[in-house]
């Protein structure tokens, strides 16, 4: 054990102290009481024995609440040793789904820039079993954004980037996002182990998929997947959806969005679709977490990060606890007796 205050010793002077005042009145308080009302005969021994019971009850009580608090301030601290269970070391590839899409704002600001924000949440406050990270986005073609990689700040600048990308990409080809996040793993020399998050809106239009998940089966690859979008049918802006204007900005009228149409001029529209995430996850042994309003998307993010990890070793580890506020409570139920007896 050690103390942190090892200057507040001299404060135990206060025991004394509390022994010498108790004593002093006592004796001053016995001699008044059996000088002003002497007791009847027959109760001088009753009444002496329960005097001196509730007086030492009362010092007793002081001496335990001075002690404690005095011991409190010293903030004492004891060594516990503990084991900790290593965990085997994961890289995560993560494939973004950017299709038109996700830019309906079923769920605010939309699909994509909630995406984009929980992303950089999850980034920023890695889990300690996730190594390094990867960044995939796709639409019709996919495209590597970054190779695994622990540089939190270039993750940050590509999430950056494709928030502020205004490009219209049509069509969704998942199987191919997954084949570009398989050859970014298999590029790696490290023998970590691999895992990939899949977030989308579920639609799929491409031709690739059943192949990549035979790939990814016969690697032994393991995909959780994150399906964001409400069920109701809406409509898809063409313009990405922009963070609110500060307060301190002079405000600006509200641009007109502008939405996909088709041939015939009427708004083309998108339901979220889960039939495809699901069966991705369930081909490769992975999760499934479906986002409805946006913020499950955090919770979700944590908890596939937490799943499936495998302890691999254990280490000791020895680390100082402070105890004071055991002491303080011990303090706080001493004079809170002691208030009750007096």
């Amino acid at each position: 054990m050690r103390v942190l205050r090892p200057d507040l010793l001299s404060w135990w002077l206060v025991i004394p102290v509390l022994i010498a005042c108790w004593l002093i009145h006592a004796r001053l308080r016995g001699s008044f009481r059996f000088a002003t009302h002497p007791p009847a005969a027959g109760f001088s021994d009753v009444s002496r024995r329960s005097t001196w019971r509730s007086h030492a009850g009362v010092l007793g009580l002081s001496i335990l609440a001075a002690a404690a608090t005095v011991f409190a301030l010293m903030r004492p601290q004891v060594l516990v040793a503990e084991r900790v269970p290593q965990y085997e070391r994961q890289d995560l590839v993560i494939m973004l789904d950017r299709s038109v899409s996700m830019r309906a704002r079923d769920i605010a600001p939309s699909r994509f820039a909630r995406a984009t924000l929980e992303l950089r949440n999850f980034v920023r406050q890695k889990p300690d079993g996730i190594d390094r990270l990867g960044l995939v986005g796709f639409a019709d073609s996919s495209l590597v954004l970054s190779y695994l990689t622990g540089d939190i700040e270039s993750l940050m600048f590509y999430l950056d980037w494709l928030d502020e990308d205004s490009s219209v990409l049509f069509g969704t080809n998942i199987g191919a996002a997954l084949t570009s996040a398989m050859d970014l793993a298999s590029k790696d020399n490290r023998p970590s182990r691999k895992r990939f998050l899949l977030v989308s809106d579920g639609e799929d239009h491409g031709t690739e998929l059943n192949a990549a998940l035979d790939a990814a089966r016969a690697e032994g690859f393991r995909v959780d997947c994150i399906g964001i979008g409400s069920d109701a049918s809406v409509p898809i802006p063409l313009a990405p959806a922009r963070e609110p204007q500060r307060a301190s900005l002079a405000p600006r009228p509200p641009e007109p969005v502008q939405y996909l149409i088709d041939d015939d001029g009427r708004r083309v529209t998108t339901k979220f679709n889960e039939t495809t995430l699901v069966r991705i996850a369930a081909a490769t042994g992975g999760r499934y977490v479906r986002s409805a309003t946006g913020s499950e998307l955090a919770r979700a993010l944590a908890q596939l990060a937490r799943d499936d990890r495998r302890i691999i070793g254990w280490r000791s580890s020895t680390d100082y606890h402070d105890v004071y506020p055991a002491a303080l409570a011990v303090a706080l139920m001493a004079t809170a007796a002691l208030a009750l007896l007096i």
